[in-house]
Formats: structure tokens, C-alpha cells, sequence
């Protein structure tokens, strides 16, 4: 049955193809010279010239797709009563070949090895396509590379075929090299960073049979420390005892970055940000990092320290930080010092982290001051699998969080935040950005918890359009009063103009109650608006105007904010 495809036309010809098998016919049209229709063909000769071209390429693409009975042919009808020429290409596909057998062929010696796909796990589906066969052998190099054969290479693979039957054996031809075992890692290429750090890192014993994939793994774990700008990890060359060394080639990144930002909002006013980071201190992975934060409503500095352990695969973790916080709410200066281990899952995209926390306030309200003093545990989990921490094109935020704390009060609070986001039309040019969150405390009261642990809702990172925690309830002189349990989300939707340029449109939501448990039946306090992003090398320049819907006597008209990266 023939499949025809629409006319292609250059200003001298016609070009058509027929009886091409479905799915074929789009394949077939982009590797024909004719059929593309960019060039000109003034004279019969240099047509059938170019079409005879194109059935050698055809008869390659026939075979390849597996119809290895297929041919091709083509016709040239003259141009009559001021018609274009026409090429018209026959395909005569035939039945598509059915691969029944698959034999492992290996050109150098060596011990027993496997020697069919079964053994390798390898599924077959007897189609005889080119891309069918080339994936199964490459998984079976695969099986060798894991399975103590650390040079295996493909050779060649080649397909015979019986035209009686239209079946064919499918034949694979491989070097496996010899059987070995993982030995030390040769280092090269460190100044700052000790070896013993990096051979640290491996994910295997000494002595354990090959794995490719645990090769990787050490490659991956490497590059994820941050400390090196190019990482290079192959096996060496398999010993007479077996083992074979994996080569280590590294470059160190520079150790000191310093940067700065700015933001700006009628909420919180002026704000900056200043850090830096010291990486690789004493050459075992160990990073320092500052902070310095400043807004009119909020100061703070932190500085952490950070050390890989990779006998655990996991990282240690130590901050101290101050605070200081002028809201309408309260004032409060808390100094804090916190320690603990944090371990990365699944690709580095799931985080677990357990810590103490030893914590001071010194709270003030309405002329009274409250010092309060804690001892938490915080333990969270984390998915992130975010492309870009500014702005993300894809991928998934989550957290969980879990509080309790003991000292001046008892109490235990927990948090759950999400946020992802779907691209529509053409180059992604609508985005549809959608954050969620959900807060609780369990104390046995309301009043008895301190100013600064209640939450509260409003700002740029929360409802826009209303005031800093000003999206709740407020007391007789309107200053926020917060709450146990805080409901917040919102829905964003952005889309790219011209190149560098995204308009957005917004709705956010938000509940503070005094209850533990956060209720979807309290009253919710809503803002809308519009902003422009203008997006840079080193992330979107976002601009928002915010309104207030259902506004109070206390509420602003409107809010703005400047800030660098999406909201979320």
C-alpha cells in the first residue's frame, strides 16, 4: 500500500515519494536531496542525478529501519504544457525482518564470559532496526563494564539475513579485555585539596570486582563537592594481579568567592546582601561561608562552617548566627549556635538533616521585654530536583520540617513547603508557577508562645500586596499578632515577550490562626498583581505591584518589590 507524502516543490521540480512504511516516509523525506527542495535541478540529467542519490540513501535507510528485502526506484515525468518535471520514488519496502537469533562474538581471549544477552539481562524484542540492534549492544558493553570487564569496546555488529524466511541473526562482536578488580585511585592534579580526601570519596574496597557504575558514582561524588572545575576519573590499565588502578585527574576551582545583592520593597524597604565563601580550608573539602543581610526591618550575619565525611557520605555542619528583628509585631535580638549531619539521596536530589540548636532571645512589645532561651532539634527532609536556584525551569521543590523545643517554653512546630511549575507552547513561552505551604505548633497555648516563634503572613516571600506579617490578625493599634498555624500559597503566570523580557500575572493566599493545626475555613487573606522580569546571564531582574483584595483601614493601597530571581 503506498504511502504518499505531501508535494515538495523547488522552482524547477516536483519531488514526491510513494509505498514508503509508516513512520518511514518523514525519515526518508529529511535525507533526501530532492525532497528538501533547496536547490535547483534546471535540466533532466541533473535530476535523475540527484535522484539516484537519494535512492542509495533510501536503500541504506530501508535496511537500517530493518527491511533488508526493500528497494527503491524512481521515475522522472517530463514536464508537459508548462508543468515542473516530477521525481516520483517508489518504495517497495517488503516484510520487515524478525531477528530470531543474537550471538556474542568476542575477538580477543580470555576466560569464560558471557556469551548471550539472557545472561547480560538484556531484553529482546526481535525487531531488526539498526537502533534496536545498537542498543542492545551497547547494553550488554554495559553488563561488561559492570561486571569486571573495564576496557570491554564494541567491535562491529552485523546482521545476516535469510530472504526465504525473512528472519535474520543478529551478531555482535565485542573485546572484553581481561576480568579485574578496582585498586587505589592514582591522584593528579591537586595543589590545595590532600589525597587522601579524594581517595576517601571512592565508592568501593579495594580489591572488589569492577564496576563501571560505581566508577561513576565516585566521579559524581567528586564533582558535587564544588571544589574542582574539571574532573577526569577513567580505569588505568588492568595489572598482571588483576587490579586495575582508576585514574584521577582534577582541577582545583579558585577557593574565594565574594558576592552581593540587592532588593528592594515599600514592605521591608531597602535590603542588601553581602557573603563570602572560603572553600577547601584545610584541604579536606571544608567550607566557610559569611553572611551579612540588611533591611529596615531585619539585620542579621551568619557564618557556617561545612565538612564532608565520606565514610558516611554524609557532611557536618556548624553556624552561629545573630539577629535582629524592628517589626510592628515585636523587636527582638536572638544569637544562635547550631551543629549537625546532613546526608544526600537518590541523585543528590533528597536531603535528610538532623541538628542542635542552642538559641537566645531578647523580645520587646508594647514596653515589655521577654528573654527567652531553647534547646531544639530541627529534622527535615528535602527533594530538590530544581535545575536552577534563581530561576528554575524545571523540576520539583519540597520540604518537611520538624521543630521541638525545650527551655523557656515547650512546644514543637512543624513545616511542609512545595513549589514546581509547567511550561506551555512553543519554547516554553507561558509558565504556570504555583507554591504551597502549611505550618503548625503544638504548645499549649497560644499566649504562652514568644512573639518571635508565632508566624505570620505578608511580604514579598508570602502575600504580596499586604504588609509585612500583616496578612492576619491584627490588634487594636493594627500591629500583627500572628499565630500557631499558618496556610500560604500561590499561583503565578508568566510569559516571555521578546527575548529577555517576561511578563507575569499573580494571586497569593494566606491564613494565620490560633490554633495548633491550620484550619482552610479561617479567614484568608488574598493579594493579586502584575510584574515584569527582565531575565540576565546571572538570573531574572523581577519587578511586582501588588494590591490588597478585601483591604482594611491599616492596609497599603499597594506594595512593590525588587528583587533578583523568581519568587518561586
Amino acid at each position: 500500500m503506498a504511502a504518499g507524502l505531501p508535494a515538495r516543490a523547488a522552482d524547477s521540480y516536483q519531488a514526491d515519494i510513494e509505498g514508503a512504511p509508516n513512520g518511514l516516509g518523514d525519515k526518508l523525506a529529511i535525507i533526501s536531496e530532492l525532497m528538501k527542495g533547496t536547490r535547483e535541478y534546471p535540466t533532466s540529467a541533473a535530476l535523475r542525478r540527484a535522484a539516484r542519490r537519494d535512492i542509495e540513501a533510501f536503500n541504506d535507510a530501508l535496511k537500517a529501519a530493518g527491511y533488508y528485502a526493500g528497494s527503491a526506484d524512481f521515475t522522472l515525468i517530463a514536464a508537459e504544457d508548462r508543468q515542473k518535471p516530477k521525481v516520483v520514488f517508489a518504495i517497495s519496502p517488503g516484510t520487515a525482518f524478525k531477528v530470531t537469533e543474537y550471538d556474542i562474538i568476542y575477538q580477543d581471549q580470555g576466560e569464560e564470559r558471557p556469551r548471550d544477552l539472557n545472561a547480560a539481562n538484556v531484553k529482546t524484542t526481535n525487531a531488526a532496526d539498526g537502533a534496536s540492534l545498537r542498543d542492545q549492544q551497547e547494553a550488554f558493553l554495559t553488563y561488561l563494564w559492570n561486571n569486571g570487564y573495564p576496557t570491554a569496546a564494541i567491535v562491529n555488529r552485523r546482521a545476516i539475513a535469510n530472504f526465504e524466511t525473512n528472519e535474520a541473526s543478529a551478531v555482535f562482536v565485542f573485546t572484553s579485555g581481561p576480568k579485574a578488580t578496582f585498586g587505589q585511585p592514582i591522584i593528579s592534579g591537586t595543589k590545595k585539596t590532600d589525597d587522601t580526601f579524594v581517595e576517601r570519596m571512592k565508592t568501593w574496597e579495594d580489591g572488589e570486582e569492577f564496576e563501571r557504575k560505581k566508577m561513576t558514582a565516585y566521579y559524581d561524588h567528586l564533582r558535587q563537592t564544588g571544589l574542582f572545575s574539571k574532573v577526569d576519573v577513567s580505569p588505568g590499565q588492568t595489572r598482571e594481579s588483576g587490579e586495575t588502578p582508576i585514574l584521577v585527574e582534577l582541577e582545583e576551582r579558585k577557593r574565594r568567592t565574594i558576592g552581593a545583592g540587592v532588593s528592594y520593597s515599600t514592605t521591608e524597604g531597602p535590603g542588601g546582601r553581602l557573603f563570602f565563601e572560603h572553600r577547601n580550608i584545610l584541604g579536606h573539602g571544608e567550607n566557610l561561608t559569611a553572611e551579612l543581610t540588611g533591611s529596615q526591618i531585619e539585620q542579621s550575619i551568619n557564618v557556617a562552617v561545612t565538612r564532608p565525611l565520606p565514610g558516611l557520605g554524609a557532611q557536618a555542619f556548624a553556624s552561629t548566627a545573630f539577629l535582629n528583628e524592628t517589626t510592628d509585631a515585636y523587636d527582638a535580638r536572638t544569637f544562635e549556635v547550631t551543629g549537625g549531619l546532613s546526608k544526600r539521596w537518590l541523585d543528590e536530589r533528597l536531603e535528610t538533616r538532623g541538628a542542635i540548636k542552642l538559641e537566645t532571645s531578647n523580645v520587646r512589645s508594647d514596653g515589655v521585654e521577654d528573654r527567652t532561651y531553647f534547646v531544639s532539634t530541627p529534622l527535615a527532609v528535602r527533594w530538590n530536583s530544581e535545575d536552577n536556584l534563581l530561576d528554575p525551569t524545571k523540576g520539583f521543590r519540597a520540604a518537611w520540617t520538624v521543630t521541638p523545643y525545650f527551655g523557656s517554653e515547650n512546644f514543637t512546630q512543624s513545616e511542609i513547603t512545595a513549589r514546581s511549575r509547567i511550561h506551555l507552547g512553543k519554547d516554553d513561552i507561558v509558565t504556570l508557577a504555583a507554591r504551597a505551604g502549611l505550618a503548625a505548633t503544638f504548645a499549649n497555648s497560644f499566649d504562652a508562645l514568644p512573639l518571635n516563634k508565632r508566624y505570620y503572613a505578608g511580604g514579598g516571600g508570602s502575600v504580596r500586596g499586604y504588609g509585612y506579617q500583616e496578612a492576619g490578625p491584627l490588634d487594636e493599634d493594627f500591629n500583627p499578632i500572628g499565630g500557631r498555624s499558618r496556610i500560604d500559597g500561590a499561583f503565578e503566570a508568566r510569559v516571555k515577550t521578546i527575548k529577555n523580557l517576561q511578563f507575569a500575572a499573580f494571586i497569593d493566599a494566606g491564613s494565620v490562626s490560633s490554633e495548633s493545626i491550620p484550619k482552610f475555613n479561617d479567614k484568608f487573606f488574598y493579594g493579586y498583581g502584575v510584574g515584569v522580569r527582565y531575565l540576565t546571564p546571572i538570573g531574572p531582574i523581577r519587578a511586582d505591584i501588588a494590591f490588597p483584595i478585601d483591604k482594611r483601614e491599616s492596609d497599603s493601597d499597594f506594595q512593590i518589590y525588587i528583587a533578583l530571581g523568581q519568587p518561586f
